[in-house]
């Protein structure tokens, strides 16, 4: 009897409401956006810039070797190295001038090396991706040069033997056979000395460099390190936002509902300026980059959680406590729509979409710039402002949609 009321008290059954939320929105949203890994790793955009104008058959050969569909040809080298500052392309395969002569060179004076350029400034799932495809793509290469220069070299080898025995053979008098056959058994000892010298030298004919630009220290703590710090100050900011509504809601009938967004968008302005500063502190103390870093990381941080901290209260205005009910489902959208883990080219549509409103996503970039390496922080440090001040203009309309509450006096 009791344990039927007590399984239909609002409690209990508040509770399954919250584990079935929570579950079906995490699972919905995480599995939807992780499964574009490994299945569209393949449209990860890559340059092939070909400085060797005997070496266009080669340059062909790895444009249909690479397992990527968006392969840009039309690059010069500097347009390809700033695109992959960028992170519109994620690897560039150069091949130097002169290197088909280098490969041809029989003294074997210079080394004919192909190189693979990859910005480590960007999620790891990139990375060992380009890496992996690097080295598979250099074996390749190098097997195929192998096997065309044995080829070439077994093929003189015969000629030259050949050409010795039948000069021999004319020159010869048949009475001097036992000369012939000793003429011919020295041939073919030098000819098999050649082709083994000559093979022990082709390996210094080619090879292949993988060129690390903003190399990232090793340990996962440090190519996650964008994505943790974002994450860290969001879920800060999206409690904060619910508690720091309820004091504005409590002062509102005291002070007026102008005066009490005021004091809330100054508490924001103070959370913004120095809960960071312990923050990335103790992230400089894991991590180990220098007074410069700091202070460019704390104004990021900075502004992504005066944005961040906006950008909650914004339901939290509307709906009160309530509002996490929305926060937490856009929070868990910008796990993956910040690019912290997948790049955005890779997202699915959706998220790639959310990806331009999401302040985890500028944030991200940013930290990635200015850790490891990359360009025009300062434009997605000024988007990522803009949208903290879309949000305030938001709560503008919100206050003053709602009505003032006179507070309540009780009689002495």
């Amino acid at each position: 009897m009791y344990f039927k009321k007590f399984l239909q008290s609002k409690g209990v059954v508040g509770s399954l409401i919250i584990i079935l939320f929570y579950g079906l929105l995490m699972v919905g949203v995480y599995f939807s956006g992780y499964k574009a890994i490994p299945n569209k790793i393949n449209q990860l955009p890559v340059a092939i810039v070909n400085q060797d104008n005997a070496s266009r058959s080669l340059a062909n050969q790895l444009k249909n070797k690479l397992p990527f569909k968006h392969i840009k040809t039309n690059l010069t080298f500097t347009e390809a190295k700033n695109q992959l500052q960028d992170r519109k392309v994620y690897l560039i395969i150069n091949v130097p001038k002169n290197f088909n002569d280098d490969i041809k060179d029989i003294t074997h004076s210079s080394t004919a090396t192909l190189k693979f350029y990859i910005n480590y400034s960007n999620p790891t799932t990139v990375t060992t991706t380009m890496e992996s495809a690097s080295k598979a793509l250099g074996s390749q290469i190098q097997k195929s040069i192998l096997l065309k220069q044995g080829q070439s070299i077994l093929t003189i080898a015969e000629l030259n033997q050949l050409q010795k025995q039948v000069t021999t053979a004319i020159a010869a008098n048949p009475k001097q056979r036992d000369i012939i056959l000793k003429q011919a058994t020295t041939t073919k000892n030098d000819a098999t000395k050649q082709i083994k010298k000559t093979y022990q030298n082709i390996a210094k004919t080619y090879d292949y460099h993988i060129i690390k630009v903003n190399q990232v220290p090793s340990g996962m703590h440090h190519s996650m390190a964008p994505f943790f710090l974002t994450l860290s100050f969001y879920i800060g900011s999206m409690i904060a936002a619910m508690l720091i509504v309820t004091s504005y809601k409590s002062f509102s009938p005291l002070i007026g509902r102008w005066r009490a967004y005021l004091y809330t968008e100054i508490t924001i302005g103070v959370l913004s300026v120095f809960a960071p500063l312990l923050i990335i502190g103790l992230s400089k103390y894991m991590l180990n980059f220098n007074t410069n870093i700091y202070w460019q990381l704390w104004l990021t941080h900075s502004i992504e959680l005066f944005s961040a901290l906006n950008i909650n209260l914004i339901f939290s205005l509307i709906l009160g406590q309530l509002g996490i009910m929305i926060n937490m489902p856009f929070m868990l959208v910008q796990v993956i729509s910040g690019a912290g883990m997948i790049p955005q080219c890779l997202l699915p549509k959706f998220f790639k979409i959310m990806s331009y409103i999401s302040p985890s996503f500028y944030t991200i970039q940013s930290d990635f710039n200015i850790l490891y390496g990359g360009n025009h922080t300062q434009i997605l440090l000024l988007k990522l402002l803009t949208i903290g001040l879309v949000a305030v203009a938001l709560h503008l309309i919100i206050v003053a949609c709602q009505k003032n509450k006179s507070a309540i006096i009780k009689p002495a």
